[in-house]
């Protein structure tokens, strides 16, 4: 029988936790879902993103590329551009961002209601 390869992402250890807290992160998820629609340009990727500031942006790119759920390519036109694109491996979880994001969308005022009606004073 073999053992299954199946991760832990409550184990500290799992690279699978890695590979979790990489995908959940602020702008990680809101990059990969943007990268839904097809490769972008990092300009298209910043306005899409709406506060990132450009350090965030290349570290999250970074960390992206490195993860293995987008490829970064440069094309030799004048001047060069750069596409990032989802992987393979970043397509499963893309489809469940997208589902999170849908559901945030749809209780913003929910939650908008339940963050107003909290009590400052302890």
């Amino acid at each position: 029988m073999q053992e299954s390869a199946r991760g832990n992402v409550r184990n500290p250890a799992c690279p699978g936790r890695q590979l979790f807290d990489l995908v959940t992160a602020r702008w990680a998820a809101l990059v990969l879902v943007d990268l839904m629609d097809g490769p972008q340009r990092w300009s298209e990727l910043r306005r899409r993103a709406g506060g990132v500031s450009d350090k965030m942006l290349a570290q999250t790119l970074r960390d992206l590329e490195t993860g293995g759920l987008i490829t970064r390519t440069v094309h030799t036109s004048r001047p060069p551009t750069v596409q990032y694109a989802l992987t393979d491996l970043a397509r499963g979880a893309t489809a469940a961002l997208q589902h999170l994001q849908d559901w945030a969308e749809e209780h913003t005022s929910d939650y908008d209601r339940h963050i107003h009606t909290i009590d400052p004073k302890p």
